[in-house]
């Protein structure tokens, strides 16, 4: 449905919302890459989205995870020079803290 919308109606309001959402789903079936490539195009499609923290957060949190460190680390600083407000911006912070 989520890429139905997508598909048919790129630039709607509700757009952003799916593209996050389809990353949401990809991260609950375990599809790791897939939930990636979809919050990666929140960022590039939407990126001044109130979702783009959180889909620029949840690809370095996938990063991490898959231990790819350098990776994660550059996905974090993104975010917290793009977005130094956000809550994620805060949770970032300290994930690099925790890498370092």
């Amino acid at each position: 449905a989520f890429s139905d919308l997508l598909r048919r109606f790129p630039d709607s309001d509700i757009a952003s919302d799916a593209q996050f959402h389809l990353g949401e789903a990809y991260a609950a079936e375990g599809n790791a890459s897939a939930a990636d490539s979809a919050y990666a195009r929140v960022i590039a499609r939407y990126p001044t989205t109130p979702r783009a923290p959180t889909a620029l957060y949840k690809r370095g949190v996938i990063a991490q995870t898959a231990r790819r460190t350098t990776a994660a680390r550059r996905l974090f600083n993104e975010l917290v020079k793009s977005y130094p407000e956000s809550d994620e911006a805060d949770l970032a912070r300290e994930r690099l803290r925790l890498l370092s």
